[in-house]
């Protein structure tokens, strides 16, 4: 079940299986591609098999100042000519049809800001805009107590998006371009144990409680979004607590009604926030 955690950093050329490591938009040749405009670093595992990527942000450091923010994004995006790493990745997802995850900041301002900033750069280096991708935009929210909306299906370009929220934050579905309110995807636990409080057992006893509780409809949105390949499960920070989440809901939903769920299938896109000390430990 833990397989993947042994993982391979994907630090190839962009010709590869995998796009250059220290960028902000990487992806697997003919698959899934993530696009951090986020502040923060974001750890994705794209195959189930073990290829980890670390998808920094723009600065390649955490930034949490708007303007360092801004300028590090427009930097980035005027480096990239047409036939860099990025847009070649980008411009593969357009032709294939291929899930592409954007992960926009948490902060209001900054979420606008970036969303313009990548608009720009798919029209100047594509001739292509946000809405011709099957892309799934999201970002961090604050958790909504009592809530228990874990999985949430989107409409894509060619069939269904699936989110699971197997962390201790809210998500939020971005509606780019759209009057439509943003749509929260709830934390596995609401209210996540820290500190000392933080052992597996507690965790386990959580995870176990929220995915007992789960409706019914949400097992067959599971096994859809795998089956179009565009379920993205969203995994806790920490990669011990990442272990113990994804052990206890693979165990639960390897029995679930209708047929079991394996959440190491390889079609399944797999993120988590993460940290620099975490990515170069």
């Amino acid at each position: 079940m833990l397989r993947f955690l042994k993982r391979r950093s994907g630090d190839g050329d962009g010709d590869g299986e995998n796009s250059v490591g220290s960028r902000f938009i990487q992806g697997t040749s003919g698959g899934p591609v993530v696009v951090n405009l986020d502040g923060y670093w974001w750890g994705a595992d794209l195959d189930g098999g073990g290829t980890h990527l670390s998808v920094r942000s723009a600065g390649h450091r955490e930034t949490f100042s708007v303007d360092d923010h801004e300028e590090a994004l427009r930097g980035a995006f005027l480096r990239m000519g047409r036939e860099s790493a990025e847009c070649r990745l980008l411009k593969a997802s357009l032709d294939r049809r291929t899930p592409v995850v954007v992960i926009y900041p948490s902060n209001g301002r900054m979420r606008n800001l970036s969303s313009e900033l990548f608009e720009e750069f798919l029209k100047r280096r594509l001739d292509a805009d946000g809405r011709d991708f099957d892309a799934l935009k999201i970002y961090a929210a604050p958790v909504r107590r009592g809530k228990s909306r874990v999985v949430r299906k989107f409409r894509g370009i060619d069939g269904s998006q699936v989110l699971f929220n197997l962390s201790g934050e809210g998500i939020n579905y971005f509606h780019l371009n759209t009057t439509d309110a943003d749509v929260t995807i709830d934390a596995l636990i609401d209210e996540w144990p820290v500190g000392d409080a933080a052992t597996a057992e507690t965790i386990t006893k959580l995870a176990e409680t929220s995915i007992r509780r789960m409706d019914r409809e949400y097992f067959d949105r599971l096994r859809g979004g795998i089956e179009s390949g565009s379920l993205i499960l969203v995994l806790p920070e920490w990669e011990s607590q990442r272990k113990v989440v994804l052990a206890t809901a693979g165990r639960l939903l390897e029995r679930a009604p209708g047929g079991g769920i394996d959440l190491l299938d390889p079609r399944i896109i797999r993120l988590h926030r993460t940290t620099r000390a975490a990515e170069q430990a």
